[in-house]
């Protein structure tokens, strides 16, 4: 690991969603693990972290795109459905 001294962040760059559908698995798994790490870290410490949404909000995007889907919650006219029907199932 690098010897910064800074509190990481998320990155203000959104994922670029024009990547291949093998890319996009691939991330889409990343974060996956993430938002297990993340909720456990959360019941851990009797805490919310607001990273953790960014994570949700991830997951939600690359889902869509895998999918071929709209991506729900950009704040148009064409927010339809619900963005939790295509979240792949996590391990307890």
């Amino acid at each position: 690991m690098g010897k910064s001294t800074e509190r990481p962040r998320p990155s203000t760059t959104a994922i670029d969603l024009s990547q291949t559908r093998e890319v996009l698995k691939k991330l889409l798994a990343i974060e996956l693990v993430r938002l297990d790490t993340a909720v456990r870290i959360e019941k851990e410490r009797n805490i919310v972290f607001p990273e953790t949404t960014v994570i949700i909000r991830d997951i939600q995007k690359l889902t869509a795109a895998i999918n071929g889907k709209p991506v729900v919650g950009n704040g148009d006219a064409s927010d339809t459905g619900d963005p939790w029907d295509d979240i792949p199932e996590m391990s307890p």
